[in-house]
């Protein structure tokens, strides 16, 4: 299923300016495009939201020191 990630408090400013095409890969996600910089990003997984929300923000978090909320949504949402 293709997901599309909201990152909260990511924008197209320096601030909190992050890779998040690479950190995403990382975790086993396929197809990882971003979306400018506007802290979207569009994956496939066959995993859910509840599944994958914890995941990424562990993720990003780790890699980047920041603590980011995630929403998540499929295509068809």
């Amino acid at each position: 299923a293709i997901h599309i990630a909201f990152l909260q408090g990511v924008n197209v400013g320096r601030k909190n300016k992050i890779g998040l095409k690479e950190a995403l890969g990382k975790l086993g996600l396929s197809k990882v495009q971003t979306y400018i910089q506007s802290g979207n990003v569009l994956f496939a997984s066959d995993d859910d939201e509840a599944a994958l929300r914890p995941r990424i923000e562990q993720e990003i978090e780790k890699a980047f020191g920041l603590s980011i909320t995630v929403i998540i949504r499929t295509s068809a949402e």
